[in-house]
């Protein structure tokens, strides 16, 4: 049984290939179940603006209502078989959200996160206000928490080999 203390896992520049490699499928599918779930203007501001944009992976509309959209993609379940409860958003989210909403280009947009939780076949996506995370750097993603979450999709099935990505450990019993 893998034991974290003991068997640290060592992330290479092979691994971080594979992570970007993820995360940009991971766009791929969210800006699908953006416009799936009625969003308008979906832009994706990695290609429109520039790579590896500041928190933002896109810009879309609903509802009369304008958002910067973090996307966050990551296995439903870590390698221990455990779920994987929460998505971080990264150091310093909160500062570059204040500088880039302070520019007027972004002026009345609102900040917000869509996660995509993958397993081998299907994934989950929900989308929430970066508001509703109360100044917290990560999105909670316990079964609990999801309830709270607009749900973008529910087993979804994808049809994408996952496998070079995937934790195949499955949920822990």
């Amino acid at each position: 049984m893998f034991n974290p203390q003991k068997d640290p896992i060592k992330i290479t520049s092979k691994d971080g290939v594979k992570f970007r490699k993820f995360g940009a499928v991971g766009e791929t599918f969210a800006e699908k179940l953006l416009k799936e779930n009625e969003f308008t203007d979906v832009v994706d501001l990695n290609k429109t603006e520039k790579e590896n944009f500041p928190f933002a992976d896109f810009s879309a509309n609903k509802n009369s209502k304008k958002y910067l959209i973090s996307v966050k993609t990551r296995n439903k379940y870590e390698r221990t078989g455990k779920l994987n409860y929460r998505y971080k958003l990264g150091k310093g989210v909160y500062k570059k959200i204040d500088d880039l909403l302070a520019q007027d280009k972004w002026n009345g947009y609102t900040a917000a996160w869509l996660t995509i939780a993958i397993e081998k076949e299907t994934l989950d996506a929900y989308f929430g206000d970066i508001a509703s995370l109360n100044k917290k750097r990560a999105v909670k993603m316990s079964p609990k928490a999801c309830k709270e979450y607009n749900c973008l999709a529910k087993g979804y099935t994808h049809n994408y080999n996952f496998t070079p990505f995937i934790n195949i450990y499955g949920p822990k019993c």
